[in-house]
């Protein structure tokens, strides 16, 4: 009898304590709630998260922005809540922050507010102590399955401001090893390659091998592919090289795994069968007209617009000669054409790097000796394989596979080009700042990032721009060859698709095509 009332008294002066404080910071409002501060926004303004359906706790009417703030401190997760925003009493509480995981922008409500709570580090002094009896007294921490004090869902600890702050709901975004920075309950990981994802970026998905049928032909599969290109924006056609049978044949959609697959050319001229092909350049700009190089007759070839018929092939580069000369070529194996269709392209024998413009006899050199010579120095190459050409920075950059490193030059300065090394460089090894035998280049639209088909370690290495390391984004870390969908056996060649969300590489021992998802 004597309780009851006493405690409805209590709970009269606590309301009239919160309100009192609501009225004095009004609109600045920071009032003090179980050892955590709402701190209001001004008025017009709502939460926009980066991730809606991941940091989204609840959505109710309440009477007042107190009382939302008091949901929101008495829900262990939310750290953000927003008040009239599509409706006068709407309430929404979310996890998160003002920083990286979300914004305040503003409300087509001119009475909505936004309000955050700040946490002091004192809420988290008991983090790693042995909880006996000390965390169930501390609403943002609980005790683990190692006896110890630890964070909540949903955040980690971060030492630096010695508090749990929330892990991240970012597919692709930076984070930390060892930190539990990613969100777990949507299953993400800190990857290897130190980026928020699910274990299965990890894993390729075979879209073509030895097994597939390929239409109109008798020949089943593919075998030792080598180059490959993309074709379109919209869906992803691939282009490919299938070395090991001497043609050209193409994947219309890869979403369509082993079907939709036809043989593109077989021929460099009317009776004359393709010999060792090792590389395509899929011209978009120009209706879809592909290169191909082909060491049988160290010769570039033109199929106009993919066909063989009508027009003919034709030869662009090279005139069959495998010495030093400058009308030959010797062993080609990447090439890649600019916006005027000139041919650039990487006579591995001949260690150099030779321009050739439409209609011409002779090439030029970019990189590399008349008398053909190898070496390692800036000026020199060693087996050069595939190049990637970044018109928009008149930026060149070539695998130099006996070097184990990337050169890049710039097609402006004075031929022979003086290179820069910009990955690699470091001998030939699997640590992060090396390569072994790099054959292959692709350069992010987005970011400027190099993807490097770092063959002799088995791997496909991303190298971003000033980086002196690179991260291994598909394959064995180590270098280590496999068959299984994480590790290649000698990989090529590898393509991106127009908005980077996959990529494409050729596993050469291992005769498959892989796809990979892009974060």
């Amino acid at each position: 009898m004597f309780f009851y009332p006493f405690y409805n008294y209590c709970s009269f002066l606590a309301t009239v304590w919160l309100w009192f404080l609501f009225l004095i910071f009004k609109p600045t409002y920071s009032e003090e709630i179980f050892a955590s501060k709402a701190i209001l926004s001004s008025q017009g303004t709502q939460y926009i998260p980066v991730n809606m359906p991941a940091q989204l706790i609840s959505i109710t009417n309440t009477d007042s922005i107190k009382k939302c703030a008091i949901l929101c401190n008495n829900n262990i997760l939310c750290r953000i809540f927003d008040y009239g925003v599509s409706s006068s009493k709407q309430c929404r509480l979310f996890e998160g922050d003002t920083n990286k995981l979300g914004q305040i922008v503003s409300s087509s409500s001119s009475q909505s507010q936004v309000g955050t709570l700040q946490i002091s580090a004192r809420l988290f002094a008991e983090y790693g102590n042995p909880c006996i009896s000390t965390c169930s007294h501390i609403r943002y921490l609980r005790c683990g399955s190692s006896s110890t004090c630890e964070c909540m869902p949903h955040t980690y600890w971060n030492a630096s401001i010695s508090m749990c702050i929330p892990q991240l709901p970012i597919l692709g975004t930076s984070c930390q090893q060892n930190m539990s920075m990613c969100r777990e309950d949507l299953n993400y990981t800190c990857l290897q390659f130190n980026q928020c994802g699910p274990l299965s970026v990890l894993s390729g998905t075979t879209i073509v091998n030895d097994t597939t049928v390929i239409r109109n032909s008798s020949t089943v599969g593919v075998n030792s592919p080598t180059g490959i290109g993309i074709l379109g924006t919209n869906s992803d056609s691939i282009i490919i090289v299938d070395m090991g049978n001497n043609r050209i044949v193409g994947l219309w959609d890869a979403d369509t795994h082993y079907k939709n697959i036809s043989v593109v050319a077989t021929e460099y001229a009317p009776g004359q069968s393709l010999s060792m092909p090792l590389d395509v350049y899929v011209n978009a700009r120009n209706e879809c007209d592909i290169y191909v190089t082909n060491y049988g007759t160290s010769q570039v070839v033109l199929y106009s617009n993919m066909q063989t018929i009508n027009p003919l092939p034709s030869i662009v580069a090279g005139d069959g000669a495998s010495g030093p000369g400058l009308d030959g070529l010797y062993f080609p194996y990447g090439v890649v054409v600019d916006s005027n269709k000139n041919v650039i392209v990487a006579p591995m024998m001949q260690h150099r790097v030779m321009f050739w413009p439409p209609n011409a006899l002779n090439g030029t050199i970019i990189v590399g000796h008349i008398s053909a010579i190898n070496g390692a120095t800036s000026m020199d190459l060693d087996a050069p394989l595939g190049i990637a050409l970044d018109e928009h920075n008149s930026w060149l950059y070539v695998a130099d596979s006996n070097n184990h490193r990337i050169q890049r030059y710039n097609l402006n300065d004075t031929w022979p080009c003086n290179g820069t090394t910009v990955a690699g460089g470091n001998g030939s090894g699997p640590r992060s700042n090396q390569l072994s035998y790099p054959s292959y280049i692709r350069i992010s639209n987005k970011t400027g990032a190099l993807y490097i088909a770092d063959s002799g370690n088995n791997r496909i290495q991303r190298w971003n721009q000033g980086a002196t390391e690179g991260a291994t984004i598909a394959g064995d870390l180590n270098g280590n060859a496999g068959s299984s969908d994480t590790t290649f056996n000698c990989p090529t060649g590898l393509a991106i698709n127009h908005n980077e969300t996959f990529m494409y590489v050729t596993d050469f021992n291992n005769n498959r095509v892989l796809r990979f998802q892009l974060i």
